[in-house]
């Protein structure tokens, strides 16, 4: 892409030309970051709000468990039962297991 130059309006507004907002993936109502880089230069970059009560989501911790569990899944390491009380007792049992790290 080559220099593209932005005009500002009198509330020091600028609107991204088309070409911009395909290349970040963004549209109307999207919310982008304006971050300050090491060389005191400012970059784009495309940004989400996440709501209040899935911030525990993105906790690294719940995210390292995550990849650990599914990780399990992918290699095979998984328990199936064949019916709610099986599903009941293995529960029980993980929760008097120790965890692994």
């Amino acid at each position: 892409m080559s220099t593209i130059f932005l005009t500002l309006d009198k509330k020091g507004r600028a609107t991204l030309p088309e070409e911009v907002r395909a290349e970040l993936g963004v549209a109307g109502g999207d919310f982008v970051l304006l971050e300050r880089t090491g060389r005191n230069t400012f970059e784009l970059v495309p940004a989400a709000l996440v709501p209040r009560d899935q911030l525990w989501f993105h906790h690294p911790e719940v995210q390292r468990r995550i990849a650990s569990a599914e990780r399990d899944v992918e290699d095979g390491r998984v328990t199936r039962t064949r019916s709610v009380a099986d599903t009941e007792a293995h529960l029980s049992r993980l929760k008097v297991a120790k965890p692994r790290r």
